[in-house]
């Protein structure tokens, strides 16, 4: 211990110039071809060990025109990502849907141009997610999107158009008409918003769940090769189903 604490005290003592002159060389060192070869026998067996279990993510699903960003009120990669969900949960209960939604901050990363693979996916939407099926009361539906809006919180929607002055809606539409108070909508969501995740609360309206256990990057993993298979690229769009205008009526860049 004595002897770690004169080091020290001789170090501080020492002109800050003597202690930080030093000297360096280097050289670019081109990666090609020469380091494909593994010369380390010990790492050469650890990615052999774990290729097989990380093979199934390397599998193109599909080739995206562009690179895609999420983006509030409303983005290419956002507006996909609910119309997945409302589209799957269609297919897995035979069920119409008549809205869906996931949270912005659950999509994690941007969609890459040019070829998809499993982990990219993935790394978009890295969480234990599934999709959950229920009905809910044209009241309580208002209620809760009009609380959205006023939050200046709208997640990623599917099967609606908002138009929003302020914290106002001045247009409210889901399944392509004006949301009607006295009907029941069939809603498709994830399961952390349905318990209560980003504030979101929905549990305590809804009735006639289903829960489908199908988690959303598998959702989308099935619904990209399914895409592929038909031989489509990825082309992701907004479509103005939320959007913010001032009081003259025009709209808010």
């Amino acid at each position: 211990m004595k002897r770690t604490l004169l080091i020290a005290a001789l170090l501080l003592a020492l002109p800050w110039a003597a202690v930080a002159q030093f000297t360096y060389k280097w050289t670019p060192v081109p990666m090609d071809s020469t380091w494909d070869v593994m010369k380390d026998l010990r790492a050469t067996q650890l990615i052999e060990r774990y290729s097989p279990q990380v093979a199934p993510l390397q599998e193109i699903v599909g080739y995206s025109a562009d690179e895609y960003a999420k983006e509030r009120p409303e983005s290419g990669l956002s507006n996909f990502a609910a119309d997945v969900i409302k589209a799957i949960a269609e297919e897995k209960t035979g069920l119409k849907v008549d809205i869906a939604m996931t949270n912005f901050g659950g999509i994690r990363t941007s969609l890459p141009k040019g070829a998809v693979r499993v982990y990219d996916i993935f790394s978009i939407f890295p969480f234990d997610n599934s999709i959950v099926v229920f009905d809910i009361k044209g009241t309580d539906l208002r209620r809760f999107l009009d609380r959205m809006v006023a939050r200046h919180r709208v997640e990623a929607l599917s099967g609606v158009e908002i138009v929003i002055d302020d914290r106002t809606p001045v247009k409210l539409d889901v399944a392509g008409a004006p949301l009607d108070d006295g009907r029941t909508y069939r809603f498709a969501t994830i399961n952390f918003l349905m318990d209560g995740g980003d504030g979101v609360v929905l549990s305590d309206v809804a009735f006639n769940r289903i829960d489908t256990d199908i988690w959303i990057r598998d959702a989308i993993v099935e619904y990209l090769k399914a895409q592929t298979a038909r031989g489509e690229q990825i082309v992701l769009r907004t479509d103005g189903r939320v959007r913010y205008i001032n009081q003259s009526g025009e709209e808010k860049k």
